[in-house]
């Protein structure tokens, strides 16, 4: 299984456009212990050919032409066979409707992201013609073979397992809650038998919490980085908002995700979707004493092979 972050921020982007925070202000100003990143996405192959990506970030079309592996070979070609949504965030999602030039795709989502994506007007952009987009549900914790539009195979098993999460802010107050509204990701190659994890990454890059998510027999993991305290936004003014009302888990503190997986022992941990204010961007104590346990810190073009 071979792994490429396309995109490694939060939603916004680092640098956040409307943001002054220290981080921003330093990669604006080209300090060089900051690296811009792109939102979050990653593109998954077995075979170096067909691609499935996980979330279409509205970053998309500057994503591929950063990364070659995803060029077109043809006049009307595409290595992305298929796209894979772990949640309805818009910034998971809107990429989508860059990729909507008459190319047939197929779309995993579990129903309830299927049916807030439906609701947009926009969604008909993605329906020009007959099989455009080739909905396949996903359901928690049954396994897929993942296919392109034309049902060819990508090379790819997938399943998906209920992640702490929320609905998108969009759907707040007019849509059920409900445990499909955000999963995460474990991914093999369709080569390795049925109930093997031989060479696994797992991916969940929205996770309030570790409770009841099994991360154990992956060889590698991608993880929640998005803040490193839980009132980061707070301490720096630009919130009343803490991790945990925005669905996501800290790095630090007794009840962060360091603390939680210092017992995960031969996976390679990486911290993606990080936040454009958390501290482990730059040269900071907080960023050693991540690297200091074992974790990385994605960033974009970053490769994995398991």
């Amino acid at each position: 299984m071979r792994a490429i972050v396309i995109g490694s921020a939060a939603g916004g982007g680092f640098p956040q456009w409307n943001c002054g925070c220290p981080n921003c202000v330093g990669v604006r100003q080209g300090r060089s212990d900051l690296q811009g990143r792109t939102q979050d996405s990653v593109a998954f192959t077995t075979n170096g050919e067909r691609f499935a990506l996980v979330n279409a970030s509205p970053d998309i079309l500057a994503q591929i032409k950063a990364t070659p592996a995803l060029w077109p070979k043809a006049p009307r070609h595409t290595p992305i066979g298929a796209v894979v949504l772990t949640n309805g965030d818009m910034d998971h999602v809107l990429g989508l409707f860059s990729l909507r030039e008459s190319q047939p795709l197929a779309l995993y989502a579990t129903p309830p992201v299927w049916k807030g994506l439906e609701a947009s007007v926009l969604v008909r952009t993605l329906k020009r013609f007959e099989g455009q987009v080739v909905f396949r549900p996903l359901a928690i914790d049954e396994e897929v073979e993942l296919a392109d539009a034309a049902g060819e195979s990508l090379g790819i098993r997938l399943r998906a397992f209920a992640a702490p999460g929320k609905l998108p802010v969009h759907l707040m107050g007019h849509a059920a809650a409900s445990p499909e509204d955000n999963v995460g990701l474990s991914l093999r190659s369709a080569d390795v038998g049925p109930a093997s994890t031989r060479g696994a990454i797992a991916y969940a890059a929205a996770c309030a919490s570790l409770d009841g998510v099994d991360l154990a027999g992956h060889a590698a993991v991608l993880f929640d980085g998005t803040f490193y305290r839980e009132d980061e936004l707070v301490r720096l003014g630009l919130s009343k908002a803490v991790a945990k009302d925005m669905a996501h888990m800290p790095i630090s503190g007794p009840a962060g995700s360091l603390e939680a997986t210092r017992s995960m022992r031969n996976t390679r941990k990486i911290y993606t979707h990080v936040n454009n204010t958390n501290p482990i961007l730059a040269d900071t104590e907080e960023r050693r004493a991540v690297l200091d346990a074992g974790w990385e810190i994605a960033f974009d073009g970053m490769e994995i092979e398991t």
